[in-house]
């Protein structure tokens, strides 16, 4: 049994986007690095070959929904995607679970992720 078996889904995404997240100026904005970190380690579940359409697509609808954006910010936004990816496969390569919400909320000045998911066989 691996380490990470008794470790809630909620806290892997907390370890594995927690550098990402707290850049978030606000519980707004955290919650939007949060959807992203989801999506990264959405895509990191699929195989190598459907991997790199889900990249393709995710940041198709990212500059879609973000048209005002420069090239710089669109660069970056794809390098976050591929790094959350890669540490979703350093830290938990074996967990196969696709997120399909997640929340954070403050609570006594801390935060706090939940999720739910779905086994992906």
């Amino acid at each position: 049994m691996t380490q990470h078996k008794k470790e809630k889904i909620s806290e892997m995404v907390a370890n594995f986007a927690k550098e990402y997240i707290v850049l978030g100026e606000d519980i707004e904005h955290k919650q939007q690095l949060l959807n992203g970190a989801v999506s990264a380690w959405n895509i990191a579940c699929l195989n190598e070959q459907k991997r790199e359409k889900a990249i393709e697509r995710y940041m198709e609808e990212y500059k879609r929904l973000n048209s005002d954006h420069g090239k710089d910010i669109l660069t970056g936004a794809e390098e976050d995607l591929r790094l959350l990816i890669k540490r979703k496969f350093e830290l938990y390569q074996d967990v196969n679970k696709q997120i399909v919400n997640a929340q954070i909320q403050e609570e006594n000045g801390k935060f706090r992720i939940t999720v739910a998911t779905v086994t992906i066989k």
